[in-house]
């Protein structure tokens, strides 16, 4: 995994900032406990030996990775693992909780259910969706089943991905006057966009009429 969590502070660094860290200081290595933002096992941190992203935290109990899934390209799991860091910190420091967070998880029930690319549940419930080489967005059934079971969203689209981000936010903003997040892989940066509340979100059948099928 690329991400992990600092648990004296609570706070989650990509292996980048600890390899950065590690290269400015006079220490060989960290004395910082690390564990996984998913699954809170501990977590050993091997950056110095490797420039692959997604081996610079491993579970020192030699359990997979728990971003990685073999339906998942590394496209999609850099975005999510970015996505993660960046929401936990944030409602961290936000709130000073400890944040519930996962990866690939059911929001809703059969057979009317979503599976949000991170979802949190503690100490608020937010989910995001992480667009990639995905043909469609199912922008509505997605949205419609979050809202129902009280999850505000972010959508968050990857710059190197399927689709033209700019036009996608043009159409979105029909239905919503809210800009979408954005994954740049070149840089590693994201931005959140705006949170996509029911209250904000006109989901009528004009809208829907009005949408590209790719879209809704």
């Amino acid at each position: 995994m690329f991400v992990a969590k600092r648990n004296d502070i609570n706070h989650i660094y990509t292996g980048k900032e600890i390899q950065t860290l590690i290269s400015e200081s006079y220490y060989p290595g960290l004395e910082y406990n690390f564990s996984c933002p998913i699954c809170n096992r501990e977590v050993e941190y091997n950056g110095l030996s490797t420039d692959y992203l997604f081996e610079f935290f491993v579970h020192k109990d030699g359990s997979p990775d728990c971003f990685a899934a073999e339906s998942v390209s590394g496209g999609h799991q850099i975005a999510v693992e970015i996505t993660v860091k960046t929401l936990h910190n944030r409602i961290n420091e936000v709130t000073g909780k400890q944040v519930e967070i996962n990866v690939e998880k059911w929001i809703g029930t059969q057979p009317n259910f979503v599976i949000a690319d991170v979802r949190i549940t503690s100490p608020v419930q937010i989910a995001a969706e992480i667009y990639y080489k995905a043909s469609k967005l199912a922008l509505y059934r997605r949205l419609r089943r979050m809202f129902s079971n009280g999850y505000r969203t972010y959508l968050i689209f990857h710059t190197g991905g399927r689709h033209d981000v700019d036009r996608v936010e043009q159409y979105v903003q029909r239905v919503a006057p809210l800009k979408i997040g954005r994954f740049n892989p070149a840089t590693l940066e994201l931005t959140l966009g705006e949170l996509f509340t029911e209250e904000q979100v006109n989901l009528n059948q004009y809208n829907y009429d009005s949408l590209p099928d790719y879209i809704k």
